[in-house]
């Protein structure tokens, strides 16, 4: 994992939403949580379990169709696969809107739908590690999808450091508003308000006075993605499927509202969620009586191992390099000898300038490679080893 740039506490705030939101609020679900495969309609709970056609049958006129996911639950993102191959099949015609680039990528996504570049360029050309903080391999079905099917493909993002800016300093003094080309977002609800607030003061650290720019951030992403899910519809005519973080998308508190306050569409949000403590730590409505998402998909817990290696460091781009922002207990890292506040200046022989080429550096190294780092430390340089072991994930 990797820090971009060193943000207000605001900004990590924000991103963790995306995370966390959608299980702050408990409710016992009962049998439906370990059943995994099935649907829960949160307005007719006692009507599971419901089977996919039910679910296809209600796409008929939609306009756009937002898919939630855990970012790094790989189970949720073969889930939102196998949903854009059955819309596919349903629609015939469909584009897909991603949350994880910024619309600069634009032009690297239309040249992968288009089979003209690997996925080493795509990653290249997309500036994929410095943009998103999440392993490809996760998104590669989905993106492979849309390759094989020759399905536009919407960067929807804006980048991390206009979002910076309003964490910072508010929407209105944010001098980048203009060339972002998004318009101001709609207010947020007073149920909305009340839950970034209570996940805003959950963190040590957090500025009372930052509470209004973070409120602000979450919904300038919010506002960017239903933009960009508007502009694929205006440029396709298609039904547009949203691929995004589950924070954005419930209860309708994010992206749907923007996309309400934009124009008159038919949006369906359908989340999924993990049998076990996920599952069940869900509300399938809140105190409004808004239900949590149109649907709910119960994807089994299956771990996933993770063949990347980590070395349990927080990253941060900075104008002196790479600096080691943290330092994870028991880590690679930790044991490798590397302290907060080193910058990394090579890795396994080779100068490295941005954490996005560490990154994929450690990621190549074979299981039992002892990787040698170069750091600086209070003015000196350090050799260090990174020990990768035989058998890790």
């Amino acid at each position: 994992m990797q820090y971009l740039s060193i943000s207000a506490i605001a900004l990590k705030i924000v991103i963790i939403i995306s995370l966390s939101l959608s299980q702050a609020w408990a409710v016992d679900l009962g049998a439906s949580c370990n059943t995994p495969g099935t649907w829960v309609i949160p307005n007719k709970p006692d009507s599971f379990p419901n089977n996919h056609s039910a679910l296809m049958s209600n796409t008929h006129g939609m306009d756009f169709i937002l898919l939630g996911e855990q970012h790094d639950q790989a189970q949720h993102h073969r889930w939102q696969t196998q949903m854009l191959s059955a819309l596919l099949a349903h629609k015939d015609h469909i584009a897909i809107g991603l949350e994880m680039l910024p619309r600069e990528s634009q032009p690297a996504l239309d040249a992968w739908v288009e089979g003209e570049l690997t996925l080493k360029q795509f990653l290249l050309h997309s500036n994929w590690y410095d943009v998103w903080r999440f392993d490809v391999d996760l998104y590669e079905p989905i993106l492979n999808f849309a390759r094989d099917n020759k399905i536009p493909l919407y960067a929807l993002n804006v980048s991390r450091e206009f979002i910076s800016e309003v964490s910072a300093n508010g929407w209105r003094a944010s001098n980048e508003t203009a060339a972002r080309d998004i318009s101001e977002p709609a207010p947020a609800s007073p149920s909305y308000t009340k839950a970034l607030t209570e996940v805003f003061y959950q963190h040590e650290g957090s500025d009372e006075k930052q509470l209004e720019y973070f409120i602000e951030a979450q919904l300038t992403w919010d506002r960017a993605f239903a933009e960009g899910l508007v502009s694929a519809k205006v440029d396709t005519s298609r039904l547009v499927v949203g691929i995004l973080g589950s924070g954005h998308l419930t209860y309708g508190y994010g992206v749907k509202h923007q996309l309400n306050s934009i124009g008159d569409f038919n949006i369906l949000t359908w989340i999924p969620t993990t049998t076990g403590i996920a599952c069940t730590s869900l509300d399938l409505v809140d105190k409004e009586g808004s239900p949590i998402a149109d649907a709910v998909f119960i994807t089994p817990n299956i771990a996933i191992a993770n063949k990347k290696h980590k070395l349990g460091i927080f990253l941060i781009d900075s104008e002196n390099g790479i600096v080691v922002g943290d330092v994870l207990k028991n880590s690679i890292a930790e044991r490798s000898g590397l302290q907060t506040n080193d910058v990394i200046i090579e890795a396994a022989g080779e100068t490295v300038m941005t954490s996005a080429q560490l990154i994929e550096l450690i990621q190549n190294q074979a299981p039992g490679y002892w990787l040698p780092v170069k750091v600086k430390r209070n003015g000196q340089q350090l050799d260090l080893i990174a020990k990768i072991p035989a058998d890790s994930h």
